[in-house]
């Protein structure tokens, strides 16, 4: 692929992750409000992406051997503990605190990635951009009203998981690192259908299935929309933060 058209593709797939994301959050905040059942929420998610992947994608589904498919399903745990703890943390804290808070991540993913073989290259420009973020973060926290403190432990637990998240990914898919021969519907596949079973265990473990039917009867047809965007969502952005 030439330089210019790399460039474009980073471009855009950058601009729609980062669409994906807002709108994620958006309507992760309008359902989990009516709908506090969170491993179920994250269950129906994943279920529709892979189902939606599994009827119309499946020609573009590659997977190079069970080595790479195994390699690979050490991201899963950490993409459903991502989308969790996102919900928890949306459930105490409002939408603001989870963004500026995110804005850290970078530090610690940057220290860690100059283990890899071929490390990022760090310019001042990039660690002063950082620095300014997290300073922002520490004015934003500062004048917090104390009721919304409760969601921060949520907040920095989901920023841990979703570093490690995106190194193990950014490991196993960079060209220049140590990639696996898997094509980014067949990953997404994987993270989705994979990740059923540790969800569906958590939503059993806490009882959620037994309340499930009584929670959705009282939901009306605006909280059943914001259900569904956030599926429809859930398989842009499973497929946009790989692409």
């Amino acid at each position: 692929m030439a330089p210019q058209a790399e460039q474009m593709q980073i471009v855009v797939a950058s601009s729609c992750y980062c669409f994906a994301s807002v709108g994620m959050l958006l309507f992760n905040k309008f359902a989990v409000q009516d709908f506090p059942l969170e491993c179920c929420l994250v269950w129906a998610q994943l279920f529709f992406a892979a189902s939606c992947l599994s009827l119309f994608a499946f020609p573009y589904i590659h997977i190079g051997s069970t080595r790479d498919l195994f390699r690979w399903c050490m991201v899963v745990p950490f993409y459903c503990g991502m989308l969790l703890t996102s919900i928890l943390a949306l459930k105490t804290a409002p939408m603001s605190l989870v963004i500026v808070l995110r804005n850290s991540s970078p530090l610690g993913t940057l220290l860690i990635e100059r283990f890899y073989p071929e490390p990022l290259r760090i310019s001042g420009f990039m660690l002063g951009s950082i620095g300014l973020m997290i300073a922002g973060g520490v004015m934003y926290v500062t004048q917090l009203p104390a009721e919304n403190w409760q969601g921060i432990g949520w907040v920095f637990l989901n920023s841990i998981i979703a570093v490690v998240d995106r190194l193990l990914q950014r490991l196993l898919l960079s060209k220049e690192q140590c990639p696996v021969d898997i094509s980014k519907t067949g990953i997404t596949l994987i993270n989705n259908m994979v990740g059923l079973l540790p969800v569906g265990i958590a939503a059993y473990a806490k009882g959620e299935i037994d309340k499930l039917p009584l929670v959705y009867g009282t939901l009306s047809h605006w909280d059943k929309f914001y259900i569904g965007m956030t599926c429809i969502i859930g398989l842009t952005i499973s497929y946009t933060s790989i692409w």
